[in-house]
This record gives structure tokens, C-alpha cells and sequence, in this order.
């Protein structure tokens, strides 16, 4: 009896802690609200470690998708620069070119500039000695002050070539406008009237005598009394003392068909 009772004792010591061990268990698998919860607070914990991954490989693409869209921009405008470059550069070679023709161009023109300008300048003199003798000293002043300057080496032929064409300018201008000069004919002073280079006309000082240049015979021809008046007006306004008006002259050719009155030299 009374080892049965000790042996029962022992078998109770013995699933004491066996019992006690279970007892988590029991309570843990009673509770399904913590359950749950530890679940909820897992899952979140994976979805925040999830999303902070996604926000790296976000991060990640973002910057990646901004260094593709600027190497894009540079390259279009490294594109487009080396377009404008080539442009350029086709273009200067283009001038180079052009400026090469024409500094070939430039070297026959100068071979050829030097012959031409000699026959101008003297093709100038042969018009002032031919011509209506008005204003004489002047222009032969001016022939000769060219002529000197084509011997100076210090000038530019353009120099020279500027020089010409303003004489011939000033001698075409003469062709279009009235003139009038205080000179002496037959050691009298008289003033001509030019009418453009058409022709020339005298009035003695004290208004008494006028005459006209006969180009055919080369020498002063006197005129009637009654041309004194109009030479008289021309002068005038040749010298911009009257308004331009309506002049009656006899013309050369009529006067060289009719037979002279008198002659002055």
C-alpha cells in the first residue's frame, strides 16, 4: 500500500513539467487575435522592407532615366553644333575659293589696269586740247597733276584709277551745265558764257561787244548787238545772279553757215 502510494507520487512529480510546458503552447494556440496580429505586423514589416526596396530601384531608375533624357539633350545639341560646324566649314572653303579667283582676277586686272589708265589720261588731254577752249588752264592743271601722279610708284593704281575718273566726271559734268569765266581775248577782257559743251559765247566788259567761238575755223567770231542782251542773261544766270530761264542764242551751226561779221584772235 504504501509503495503504491510512493509510486503514484512519482508518476505525478513527473508530468508536473511535462504539464507545465504545454501550458504555452495550449494558450498561444487559444489566442488567435495575437495570432493575427503578429501576422498583420509581419506582413507590414515586409511590405515596408518591399517599398523601401522599390523606392531604391525608383530612386535608382529616376536617375538613370535623367542621365538618358541629358545624354539625349547633349547629343542633339552636339548634333546640331556639328552640323553648324560643318556649315561653317563649308562656307569658308567656299570663300576660300571665291577669294582666291579673285585674287587671280585681281592680278590680271592690275597687269591690265596700267594700259588702260595711259589711255584715259591721255584721252583726257586729247579732249581738253580739242575742246571748246573754257576754263583751259584749269583743266590742263588738272591732266597734268594726273599724269605726275601715274609716275609716283608711293600711289595705288587705285589711287590713280579714283583720280581719273573724277576728272572725266568733272569734264562729263561741263556737258550739262552753264558756265562763265572772266578770261582775255585779243588782250581784251571779256566774259564767256559756255552753254553746256555745245558752245561759247563772249560779252566785252563794258557790254558794247559779243562774239561766239567758231569751232570749225578755231577762232572768236564777233556777234550782232541784238545777241548782247541774251549772253548778258546768260551770264547771269550761269553765275546764279537770275533764275534759270528760257535762253535765245543763235547756235554754232547757224552762225558757221552764215558768213562772219568780223573776227577777234
Amino acid at each position: 500500500m504504501q509503495r503504491s502510494f510512493r509510486a503514484h507520487s512519482w508518476a505525478l512529480l513527473l508530468s508536473w513539467p511535462l504539464a507545465v510546458t504545454a501550458l504555452p503552447v495550449t494558450a498561444a494556440a487559444a489566442d488567435p487575435v495575437g495570432q493575427a496580429l503578429d501576422a498583420t505586423i509581419a506582413a507590414n514589416r515586409g511590405a515596408r522592407d518591399s517599398q523601401a526596396r522599390i523606392n531604391q530601384l525608383d530612386d535608382a531608375t529616376r536617375q538613370m532615366l535623367e542621365r538618358y533624357r541629358a545624354a539625349t539633350w547633349q547629343s542633339q545639341q552636339l548634333k546640331v553644333y556639328a552640323e553648324q560646324l560643318e556649315e561653317l566649314a563649308n562656307g569658308q572653303e567656299a570663300e576660300r575659293d571665291s577669294l582666291s579667283r579673285q585674287l587671280t582676277e585681281i592680278d590680271r586686272t592690275e597687269r591690265e589696269l596700267l594700259p588702260l589708265m595711259l589711255r584715259m589720261v591721255q584721252g583726257l588731254e586729247s579732249v581738253v586740247a580739242e575742246d571748246l577752249p573754257f576754263l583751259q588752264q584749269e583743266r590742263k592743271d588738272r591732266v597734268d597733276g594726273i599724269k605726275r601722279l601715274m609716275s609716283d610708284p608711293s600711289t595705288s593704281n587705285a589711287d590713280k584709277f579714283k583720280r581719273i575718273l573724277e576728272a572725266y566726271q568733272i569734264e562729263a559734268e561741263y556737258g550739262r551745265t552753264l558756265g562763265a569765266e572772266r578770261t582775255q581775248i585779243d588782250q581784251r577782257t571779256v566774259d564767256v558764257l559756255r552753254v553746256g559743251r555745245t558752245a561759247l559765247y563772249y560779252l566785252s566788259t563794258d557790254g558794247s561787244q559779243a562774239g561766239w567761238w567758231d569751232a570749225a575755223a578755231r577762232q572768236w567770231q564777233t556777234l550782232d548787238s541784238e545777241h548782247i542782251t541774251p549772253i548778258r542773261r546768260g551770264l547771269r544766270m550761269a553765275r546764279e545772279t537770275l533764275a534759270p530761264d528760257l535762253l535765245q542764242l543763235p547756235m554754232p551751226q547757224r552762225l558757221a553757215a552764215a558768213p562772219a561779221t568780223e573776227t577777234a584772235r
